[in-house]
């Protein structure tokens, strides 16, 4: 009896809760599509494409701005809506859904994110994966560990990271989620 009790409450709660309209989450929710199974290979392959093009950022001199565009677009899954990307340096705001708080992170020069200092102009010499786990279901695989980005001088950063990928329906491995920080300390 008690637990039908708790059950009707529990019924009666949810259905009293007002609905949100489609427009109210317009701007926070993206839909990852059904797609072909990702694999071990394609984590591992799109992981290599990211810190390449962290890389090549850095040796791009004035090309920065266009090359970092680019390569969000290829890497991350803008065009399936807003992405969850919180970068390593970033704490005035946090939280990066779409192309433009991306690219700034990466290359600055954006008014609205003023702390900014463009993380891919180090330049970084190497970007080297180290994945923790990898769990896999269907199409999305995320992946949890440490990325070490290797300076001019060859010392290595060491930052954890939590990110997602979706493998769509044409065969592009894109990231949908990014959570990144240094160590605690």
């Amino acid at each position: 009896m008690k637990k039908r009790v708790l059950f009707t409450i529990a019924t009666i709660a949810l259905i009293s809760i007002p609905t949100l309209e489609a427009e109210e989450l317009a701007d926070y929710v993206g839909f990852i599509p059904a797609g072909p199974a990702i694999t071990a290979d394609d984590v591992t392959a799109a992981q290599k494409m990211w810190g390449d093009a962290v890389v090549a950022i850095g040796e791009a001199g004035d090309g920065a701005p266009a090359l970092a565009e680019e390569a969000a677009r290829t890497a991350y899954a803008f065009d399936l809506g807003p992405i969850q990307f919180k970068p390593t340096l970033a704490s005035e705001d946090p939280f990066r859904e779409d192309i433009e708080g991306a690219i700034s992170y990466f290359v600055s020069g954006n008014e609205k994110y003023t702390e900014d200092k463009g993380f891919a102009l180090k330049p970084w010499s190497k970007v080297r994966f180290d994945n923790h786990t990898v769990k896999f279901h269907g199409n999305i695989a995320i992946a949890m560990g440490h990325y070490f980005f290797t300076g001019p001088d060859g010392t290595e950063t060491k930052v954890e990271y939590t990110k997602g990928y979706v493998k769509t329906p044409d065969e592009r491995v894109l990231i949908f989620l990014q959570d990144s920080s240094l160590p605690y300390s």
